[in-house]
């Protein structure tokens, strides 16, 4: 059995960072030390461990805009052959479709460009030459939408863009939409913009994004049903259940066309919304929220 994880204490990222200079820098005689880079502290990291808990195999996603790069991937030679570099591909793919991202891309030394061929990535070009003797090749990979994304994705387009402009603390926090089918609202926000002290996401931010989240299912479905508002948050309750160490996605669910039809008739409506957090598959905190709506 092996399993795909995110190194979280010391230990963790130095055992990591050790197996990247094992199998990438060692071999070329580079020193500790080559094996980190200036993006290392703002990028995605992911490592793989057998049922033993012994580190096999590593890999890093560095995501700029639309675009994301694969770096550093490698699996320990003792455990090739088991599809464990798919694996660890297909997870760090995970990663970026969750960003957003619309292009993988890769220098991919030539002796693996077929196994990147397999995983759908494009030869493009000609790559740098590592260590004045490593030729590479550039790749690429174009990604599809997120999930299924989105029902109304004019709508979920004009979402992102309302955020931005009226509330700029979506854009300084990385809140993006990430699904919408109608009933159910899901956006995700940059862990690392978000951080406390304790390198976990700050308990504002999480509250701050479960808040949008309930506010733009609400907007959403006015702008679907052609209905007018003010949306304000009336009430708010958060129950924190965990720290939050990985992707922050907030999640909500509600068909509200009869609550929100007496909007019509000039009446002010009244929400009530919960909203889950997660962190990465877990549930982090809950929020229950009461939105009224203000005729306009």
């Amino acid at each position: 059995m092996y399993h795909v994880v995110t190194p979280q204490t010391e230990a963790e990222l130095e055992a990591y960072y050790q197996l990247r200079w094992q199998l990438l820098r060692k071999p070329w005689q580079q020193p500790r030390g080559s094996e980190r880079d200036e993006f290392d502290e703002y990028a995605h990291h992911r490592m793989m461990v057998d049922s033993q808990g012994k580190l096999v195999a590593v890999g890093r996603l560095y995501v700029s805009g639309d675009e994301a790069q694969i770096r550093f991937m490698a699996v320990d030679a003792d455990n090739r052959d088991h599809g464990l570099g798919t694996r660890m591909v297909q997870a760090l793919e995970q990663v970026a479709r969750q960003q957003g991202v619309r292009r993988l891309v890769m220098n991919a030394r030539e002796e693996a460009v077929s196994f990147y061929s397999r995983c759908g990535f494009t030869v493009v070009g000609e790559g740098p030459i590592s260590f004045g003797k490593i030729p590479h090749r550039q790749m690429i990979k174009a990604l599809t939408s997120i999930h299924q994304i989105r029902h109304c994705p004019e709508l979920c387009d004009a979402l992102q863009r309302e955020w931005h402009k009226r509330i700029p603390i979506t854009e300084k926090m990385g809140i993006k939409i990430i699904q919408y089918t109608g009933s159910r609202f899901k956006t995700k926000a940059n862990l690392t913009a978000n951080l406390n002290l304790h390198d976990s996401m700050f308990a504002g931010s999480i509250y701050s994004q479960c808040v949008l989240t309930g506010w733009g299912l609400i907007w959403l479905q006015m702008q679907e049903f052609g209905l007018t508002g003010d949306i304000v948050q009336g009430s708010g309750d958060i129950k924190y259940h965990k720290p939050v160490w990985n992707e922050p996605t907030a999640e909500v669910r509600g068909r509200l066309r009869e609550q929100l039809l007496p909007l019509q008739s000039g009446e002010r409506v009244s929400v009530a919304l919960t909203v889950t957090l997660y962190s990465g598959e877990q549930a982090a905190a809950t929020f229950h929220g009461r939105y009224v709506i203000l005729p306009h």
